[in-house]
């Protein structure tokens, strides 16, 4: 299940080419988002949130988190993810193979608060591609971490993964028409590599994307 990766917490507002912070808000937590951090998760400091592989039980926390997202830029104009994008029962498939990570909240158990997924091959989106490499998507923030850097930890967990796995690239996409998202992942060492269309999955729309990579360092 490949689909493009189009935002993170980067900012807290939309722009008209899409540019939005992929953070929403958990069910009954509208309120609770403006609260301080520690009262929100149980957490003085965001960086003391464990990013953990996932196990069988995160899979449909994973698939609310995104179905949030969704919900939430849809609610504002931004068709960037749509409602129903991943199915439960093939994260769970993928949670086997040991491709995602997550962010669980301390005081909530089941409820995701971020995610990240690392796969090894994406032809869709890169095709065959001879060098070894780690392509990173599933990339989400709870709205109740926007502002904490949890994007960037995420994004740093999967280069550790993809190091470790004895690869020396790592991959992404995010929308094209997105200039906040690009900036973030420029600033985070990624170098822009084309733009490509892309059919979404079960859903039958499709969107350009802008696939970025990252040489690693042992």
């Amino acid at each position: 299940m490949s689909t493009p990766d189009t935002a993170l917490e980067v900012t807290a507002t939309a722009t008209g080419s899409g540019g939005a912070t992929a953070s929403a808000h958990a069910p009954g937590r509208a309120a609770a988002a403006h609260a301080p951090l520690a009262a929100r998760t149980g957490e003085g400091d965001p960086a003391d949130l464990e990013i953990a592989r996932a196990q069988a039980s995160h899979a449909q926390g994973i698939v609310n988190l995104r179905d949030r997202l969704a919900r939430w830029l849809q609610g504002r104009g931004i068709d960037q993810w749509r409602e129903g994008e991943f199915d439960p029962a093939e994260v769970r498939r993928e949670i086997d193979r040991a491709e995602w990570w997550v962010v669980e909240s301390p005081v909530q158990p089941g409820l995701i608060l971020a995610s990240i997924r690392v796969i090894w091959a994406d032809p869709e989106i890169w095709g065959e591609q001879p060098e070894p490499a780690g392509y990173t998507h599933g990339v989400a923030v709870d709205r109740s971490l926007a502002g904490t850097g949890t994007g960037a930890r995420l994004i740093r967990t999967a280069e550790r993964v993809i190091v470790e796995s004895g690869r020396s690239v790592s991959r992404l996409d995010c929308d094209d028409e997105n200039p906040v998202l690009k900036r973030f992942y420029t600033g985070l060492g990624y170098t822009p590599r084309g733009a490509v269309d892309f059919t979404v999955p079960r859903l039958d729309y499709r969107v350009t994307v802008m696939r970025m990579e990252r040489r690693l360092s042992p």
